[in-house]
């Protein structure tokens, strides 16, 4: 997954575009190679990072969604860990979480990693009323894309 997106990334630094214009957004899965290719640039080094409804750990989603005390290498061998990863970024970061996410419970997910991040500036938006993918709809089309426009254009 991350060289796929580093591969796209690539192709964009080959179509002209800098690190200047890149801003990087990962949606729940696509949190992994979001933070990890904004913590640990390969191809381009994004200006900023967006992610909504991330995860903050393999071990902590299957945590989640097994509700049993076993260790997660039990259930899966991915070593993903967005709680940690976060931490290597600087660029400016906004976190979207939905507050009635079943998925991906903002407070043992998406918390983590935004309490984790150290860098420049940081805002986020929660979302009330919202499910994993219900965002966009629960905040308004115009109100999500004000919110994501207004971070871009952000200094």
């Amino acid at each position: 997954m991350y060289a796929d997106v580093d591969a796209c990334m690539k192709w964009l630094k080959d179509k002209g575009l800098s690190n200047e214009r890149l801003i990087i957004y990962g949606f729940s899965l696509g949190s992994a190679s979001a933070t990890e290719l904004s913590a640990n640039p390969r191809t381009l080094l994004p200006s900023k990072l967006i992610l909504e409804a991330p995860f903050g750990s393999a071990a902590v989603m299957v945590q989640d969604a097994s509700q049993l005390n076993m260790p997660a290498d039990y259930f899966t061998d991915l070593k993903i860990d967005n709680a940690e990863e976060i931490k290597k970024v600087n660029q400016p970061f906004l976190w979207i979480h939905g507050l009635n996410d079943n998925f991906l419970n903002y407070k043992t997910h998406g918390q983590v990693v935004y309490n984790n991040y150290n860098g420049v500036y940081k805002e986020k938006y929660m979302v009330d009323g919202a499910d994993h993918s219900e965002i966009p709809v629960r905040m308004g089309f115009t109100t999500y894309l004000n919110v994501l426009g207004n971070f871009v254009r952000k200094n």
